[in-house]
């Protein structure tokens, strides 16, 4: 069970025994330091989110990055690196052609973006150092990943903060005790939430109505992340969706959500049996060799396939699922960040 499960099974026991713990991280948090941001004279757009795990910011990322890409600036993705080895900071994952640094030295979340063309790709805690390590190597717009809690690093002209609606559910519970990292006052801060998994059957006007207080006045839009296609791996080969329809599946994930991943195999008609193990685990060949049950195929996500190991020589065949983020409504969100990059709204799709 993953820890997002365990928060909505939670008991009056659980709230008992962690309260007290979440007390004393609140109390870290308020006496952290807490600088100027820094402009380094380029568009910055923030994706990031007040609570841990996953919410869908490494799809709505590459979003940006394509819409600044569009608008003819050179995007770079600057984050943290997590699960990367120790090594100079900040460090170069990409330039624009793919991946020049490995998954031990980069980290699983660096490598999914590298693979898009064109996007140079940094990792470093100090993401004031690695926007002009970017800058000076030509990038013209910056995008954080994660970027919410460093807002005290770099400035930015457009800030999204991800929420799911179901995390909402579990009440404003600090760490450990529930997901959040900040306080639900923090929110304010945002340029606009993005949120993910609220009932279809909630209009704007109620869904704003049923959000907290801190949070009703931002720009709200829906989040969702779809099915964008499939691979096989280690090949690359494009496989079609249809695929996936009535055949029973092992969800190989190292995941934050599992469970998001599963609905998606699942809303493709697929049968997926669960084969869970911790967010950025590092899979192991032996591991791999013993599935929870047999199935004709493996699926996994572009973030797992990162860290499956080369040498795996695998009895069943593996395929990729990739992801793509859509926010709605489109018009006024992509006239939100055409706004930030600077560029003039154009009668044209959204990449």
């Amino acid at each position: 069970m993953d820890w997002a499960e365990r928060w909505r099974k939670r008991g009056p026991l659980w709230l008992f025994c962690l309260k007290p713990l979440s007390w004393l991280y609140w109390l870290g948090w308020r006496l952290r330091p807490r600088g100027a941001p820094e402009s380094l004279g380029a568009p910055v757009l923030s994706v990031g989110n007040l609570s841990v795990g996953g919410t869908g910011k490494s799809p709505v990322v590459r979003l940006l990055a394509a819409r600044a890409k569009a608008a003819g600036l050179q995007p770079a993705v600057l984050l943290r690196g997590y699960g990367a080895a120790a090594g100079p900071r900040p460090l170069a994952v990409a330039l624009g052609k793919g991946p020049r640094a490995g998954v031990r030295a980069s980290g699983d979340e660096a490598q999914e973006h590298a693979a898009m063309p064109g996007l140079q790709v940094w990792i470093g805690k100090d993401r004031v150092a690695a926007g002009r390590a970017a800058l000076a190597h030509g990038a013209a717009c910056l995008v954080l990943d994660d970027g919410f809690q460093r807002r005290g690093q770099l400035a930015r002209n457009l800030d999204l903060l991800l929420a799911d609606w179901r995390d909402l559910q579990l009440g404003e519970q600090l760490l450990p005790a529930g997901p959040w990292r900040e306080p639900w006052s923090q929110a304010a801060q945002a340029g606009a939430l993005l949120l993910s998994n609220a009932p279809p059957e909630l209009g704007p006007a109620k869904l704003s109505a049923a959000l907290p207080a801190a949070w009703a006045g931002l720009p709200l839009f829906r989040l969702q992340r779809l099915p964008a296609g499939l691979r096989e791996w280690p090949s690359g080969r494009r496989l079609p969706l249809s695929r996936l329809r009535k055949r029973t599946v092992l969800a190989l994930s190292g995941l934050g959500r599992p469970q998001s991943f599963e609905d998606s195999l699942m809303a493709l008609g697929a049968r997926p049996i669960p084969w869970r193990f911790k967010d950025h685990h590092r899979f192991s060949l032996r591991e791999l060799e013993r599935p929870p049950q047999d199935a004709a195929l493996v699926v996994t996500t572009a973030k797992d396939a990162a860290r499956l190991p080369l040498g795996w020589i695998p009895r069943r065949p593996v395929w990729i699922l990739e992801l793509r983020a859509r926010v709605t409504p489109e018009r006024p969100f992509w006239a939100m960040v055409d706004r930030a990059l600077g560029a003039r709204p154009r009668k044209r799709k959204h990449p």
